[in-house]
């Protein structure tokens, strides 16, 4: 008896670690997993990398985005590992929005910036939400 009954608690301690895990992530194969996160970043950085070459960015500016790019690096990162920092998702936000509102930039690597930036900020309202990022 002793035997089933830890053994029935530990089938549920398992099937609640998984449960909790998805909530942390969302759902699998949803747009928050932390590869999906990674690839989302990585593509910010193409895209920035792609700016910077067609663009003629003031020093600040530069830095802006050189500093939003390793926030969101940080971000990912630790996101990987199951902590939501909103505060460098937030800055890294903050600081490529900057960029967008002040400078005339123009083409297919300002939209491309743009979408990134909205994409960003849907992750951070389903965090709001509480869709992922809570245990």
């Amino acid at each position: 008896m002793k035997s089933t009954i830890l053994r029935l608690f530990a089938v549920l301690s398992v099937a609640s670690a998984g449960t909790l895990l998805l909530a942390q992530y969302g759902p699998r194969g949803g747009p928050y997993r932390p590869e999906a996160v990674s690839a989302l970043v990585d593509r910010v950085h193409e895209d920035l990398n792609r700016g910077y070459s067609a663009w003629h960015l003031r020093d600040g500016d530069r830095d802006r985005l050189t500093h939003a790019e390793h926030q969101l690096r940080n971000f990912a990162n630790d996101w990987g590992h199951g902590k939501f920092d909103k505060g460098d998702l937030d800055d890294s936000i903050a600081a490529i929005q900057h960029v967008l509102d002040n400078n005339h930039l123009n083409g297919r690597e300002r939209d491309d910036l743009w979408r990134d930036v909205q994409s960003l900020r849907q992750m951070r309202e389903a965090y709001d939400r509480h869709e992922i990022g809570y245990r």
